[in-house]
């Protein structure tokens, strides 16, 4: 078992000291098995396989640990604790062997942004990292919702407001990547870059008590 499989061990172990909490976990296990999380609504399209993906296994044969892991960095966002930002690159990822295609597509990434593949990886933390120039301006979730419209079937938008991540640097995990991958990177880095497999986009998590600028 890995570090960060470790790490998800110990949150589905918290989560199971509260009957709430479990019941929470599998209606987001069942909405993420549904697809649910990924239809464009409150967070967008891509944003589950931003969090954490397989291509081995689908979310209905995830470990319970990696939906402990997945439901952690949900709430987090929710409650404000973690903001994200998408940004845009070349295209979508290759596959892992094609290191120098994805590189070439991550050059196209938004100016603000420098995105720098590692193009030997062997056994690094990540496959990479992500970094920006000055302040972002980003949103932060209050951790309340509400509904856009008084038309009967409005779905619940989360309530921002505007908050701002200083220059830094991130990790950058491309194409799978499990949850609790993601998770780890966010406690130790304050930070994490995810360019998920079918997305032209990257993802990039900063939880703001823990963000200081550089690796």
């Amino acid at each position: 078992m890995t570090v960060h499989e470790e790490l998800a061990q110990g949150v589905w172990e918290d989560i199971q000291e509260s009957p709430e909490a479990v019941a929470a976990m599998f209606r987001l296990r069942n909405r993420h098995i549904r697809g649910e999380m990924d239809e464009g609504g409150a967070y967008g399209t891509g944003y589950a396989d931003a969090l954490g993906s397989s291509a081995r296994f689908t979310p209905k044969k995830w470990p319970l640990p990696q939906h402990a892991a997945f439901i952690n960095i949900h709430a987090m966002i929710g409650a404000g604790e973690v903001t994200f930002t998408c940004i845009s690159t070349g295209g979508s990822p290759g596959p892992d062997a094609d290191r120098t295609g994805n590189a070439a597509l991550l050059a196209k990434t938004h100016e603000r942004f420098t995105a720098e593949l590692d193009m030997q990886q062997n056994g690094a933390d990540s496959d990479g990292t992500l970094s920006w120039c000055g302040p972002l301006r980003v949103s932060r979730p209050t951790g309340a919702f509400f509904y856009p419209s008084a038309c009967r079937n409005a779905q619940q938008s989360v309530l921002n407001f505007p908050a701002e991540v200083p220059e830094g640097t991130a990790p950058l995990e491309v194409g799978d990547s499990w949850p609790s991958r993601t998770l780890m990177h966010l406690h130790q880095y304050g930070a994490v870059a995810r360019w998920p497999y079918g997305s032209e986009l990257i993802w990039l998590f900063v939880k703001f008590d823990r963000f200081a600028p550089g690796l």
